[in-house]
C-alpha cells in the first residue's frame, strides 16, 4: 500500500504544479485535514483546513500570497499508511517582497488509499518574518 501512496503523493505534486485542483482533490478523503506544525500565525496558509472542500482554500491562500520560484519534491520515505517527502521550496511573499528559501517536510497520512491528513513541517519563524512588513 505504501508504494501506491507514494505514487498518489507524486500525482498530487504534479497536479499542484499544473494548477489542477480537481487532480489534487481526487486523492483526498472527504474528511481530510491540511495543516502546519507550529503555533498559530498570521500567515494565511498556516491555518488548519478541514475537509475536502477546504483544500482549494489552502491552495488559494498559498498561491495568492506568494510568487513561487521553486517547488521540488526530493525524497520520499514511506511506511504503512504514511509518506514523508522532503520538498525544496522557494518563494517571494507578495505583500513584503521578502524571499523564503527552505526545505520542508510534508507528512502525508492515508486512510483507505485517500489523503486523510497533510502536515507541513517548515521553518515557521522564517516564514512568519517574511510575511511581516
Amino acid at each position: 500500500m505504501s508504494e501506491q501512496n507514494v505514487k498518489a503523493v507524486q500525482s498530487i505534486y504534479g497536479a499542484f504544479g499544473r494548477g489542477d485542483v480537481p487532480g489534487i482533490l481526487e486523492h483526498c478523503a472527504d474528511e481530510t485535514e491540511w495543516a502546519f506544525n507550529g503555533a498559530r500565525s498570521e500567515v494565511p496558509w498556516h491555518d488548519t483546513f478541514k475537509g475536502k472542500t477546504a483544500v482549494p482554500r489552502f491552495i488559494q491562500a498559498l498561491v495568492s500570497n506568494v510568487d513561487l520560484h521553486d517547488f521540488r519534491p526530493k525524497t520520499f520515505i514511506h511506511s504503512g499508511d504514511d509518506v514523508v517527502c522532503n520538498v525544496s521550496i522557494e518563494y517571494t511573499v507578495k505583500k513584503t517582497g521578502k524571499r523564503v528559501r527552505e526545505d520542508q517536510l510534508h507528512w502525508w497520512s492515508f486512510t483507505n488509499g485517500k489523503v486523510a491528513r497533510l502536515l507541513h513541517f517548515e521553518d515557521t519563524a522564517q516564514v512568519a518574518a517574511a510575511h511581516q512588513p
